[in-house]
């Protein structure tokens, strides 16, 4: 099979197990990068959070919305300027990242293939490669911020 067939199947099928092993935790990929970022990044706006997940706060609300139901998000306003809500994780939403974080690991490690050093050397320089090739000026300017 030619790389370029390869590679996209390839991602697709870690993306899709990805999902499937989050789901198990009651989560999406995205509620579980909400709680990843807030758990480096706490008191964050939905528009910081938004930017931290290249997604528009619009698209974050009904995840949040769920994450706060299920008592892994708290929403308060910034005491400085009122309009301004701020997104922290709860010591529950910590919990499920960090158990949900483990098991997704475990599994990956379980089931993917260790490379020998000198393939892990080839294959990240040809994925940075392909990267630099199908990246646009937005994830350049990303990568420079968030490198």
């Amino acid at each position: 099979m030619p790389l370029g067939k390869l590679l996209p199947w390839v991602g697709t099928a870690v993306s899709r197990r990805f999902q499937q092993l989050v789901a198990q935790h009651g989560m999406s990929p995205t509620a579980f990068s909400v709680l990843g970022v807030l758990g480096h990044h706490d008191a964050l706006s939905h528009r910081e959070l938004a930017g931290h997940l290249g997604l528009t706060p619009a698209t974050l609300t009904p995840v949040i919305d769920t994450l706060e139901e299920a008592g892994a998000v708290r929403r308060s306003r910034d005491r400085t300027d009122r309009r301004v809500v701020r997104l922290s994780i709860t010591p529950a939403g910590q919990e499920r990242l960090l158990a949900t974080f483990a098991h997704v690991a475990a599994q990956f490690r379980e089931r993917m293939p260790h490379p020998t050093p000198e393939h892990e050397r080839i294959i990240r320089a040809y994925l940075t490669a392909v990267l630099a090739a199908v990246g646009d000026e937005e994830d350049e300017e990303d990568e420079e911020l968030h490198g």
